[in-house]
């Protein structure tokens, strides 16, 4: 018997969907609301769920009792009440490798934009201020000190990228060593005021948990330089945007650069995009065609191999709550 997965409109890269058509049954919900979801996974019997970034709440899952998998397409799981899942047997699926390259990328952009004034230089060229090149100098990068916060696979790329342009690295990571770190080139700050200290630029990597959630906020911002600069790439409730704000009005800081918000999408009255001084990006930190064709691909396969019983498929995330 073949299984049915449901997808979400809007749903993955089209590589994803055609790898599921040709080996189940794919059935499109509308939308992402509770509703909608209780009512297509029903309807159709599914046992696969592929969402994206669209909550997946324990009601969801009390409610469709032939879901065996909830499949993320790429890291973050907070999406999705994993409790919830672990208690009713429904395996909880991520893809943490798919597009950590590409969240580097994005993060090396950010730092080198905060560090030439790139946004607020083409805005100026564009209302005809060619003066703006005499009293706006960017800074170089090289020589100066990255702080990564969060060392996993996205951590250690930039890392290696970071240390190409001639930066000194730091990493801030209660579960990575000094050892690990510093095989390769990195240096590892035990407590988090430390690092903020002595960085020029500070970039987020790290998961949304009950520990990390507003993480960086005014007494953070206080210790940092004042001319450093702080870039999330992690999650928007990592960071307390009132705090940020006041810290960028106050001169506490440089400048920030946010791929993430809170909430998403954010009001287009958010007070952070009145600022020259701040750089914003919708979520699309890990997207580029080449990465969603990988997640989408790479998310299909997980999903279907937990589904088809495999003893350890791919990125299962809640094997040791389901196995207690």
């Amino acid at each position: 018997m073949k299984h049915t997965v449901v997808l979400i409109h809007p749903t993955i890269h089209s590589s994803g969907v055609s790898y599921l058509k040709e080996r189940c049954n794919v059935v499109l919900a509308a939308d992402g609301k509770e509703g909608t979801l209780i009512r297509t996974v029903n309807e159709h019997q599914a046992d696969g769920l592929l969402a994206r970034l669209e909550p997946i709440t324990r009601h969801i899952l009390e409610s469709c009792p032939t879901l065996r998998a909830v499949q993320e397409p790429g890291v973050g799981l907070d999406n999705v009440d994993v409790a919830a899942a672990s208690s009713l047997g429904i395996k909880a699926l991520n893809v943490p490798d798919g597009n950590y390259t590409t969240v580097s990328e994005h993060a090396m952009l950010f730092v080198l934009a905060c560090a030439q004034n790139l946004v607020r230089a083409d805005r100026n060229v564009r209302t005809g201020n060619w003066g703006y090149r005499d009293t706006n100098l960017p800074c170089d990068v090289q020589g100066k000190t990255l702080l990564l916060i969060g060392f996993g696979r996205i951590g250690k790329s930039v890392a290696e990228k970071a240390r190409v342009f001639g930066m000194e690295v730091l990493a801030y990571d209660a579960y990575v060593s000094a050892e690990a770190m510093a095989a390769l080139g990195v240096k590892k700050v035990d407590r988090l005021a430390d690092g903020l200290r002595a960085a020029d630029f500070v970039t987020v990597h790290l998961p949304l948990t009950d520990e990390t959630r507003g993480m960086m906020g005014a007494e953070e911002f206080r210790v940092m330089k004042r001319s450093a600069y702080v870039c999330n790439l992690g999650r928007g409730p990592m960071l307390n945007e009132k705090e940020l704000y006041q810290a960028l009005v106050d001169g506490e800081i440089a400048g920030a650069a946010l791929d993430v918000f809170d909430p998403e999408p954010p009001s287009k009255d958010n007070p952070l995009f009145q600022l020259e001084n701040v750089i914003v990006t919708p979520h699309t930190g890990g997207d580029t065609q080449e990465s969603r064709s990988r997640l989408a691909v790479m998310a299909a396969r997980s999903l279907l191999a937990a589904l088809d019983g495999e003893p350890f498929p791919l990125n299962w995330a809640n094997r040791k709550a389901m196995s207690l």
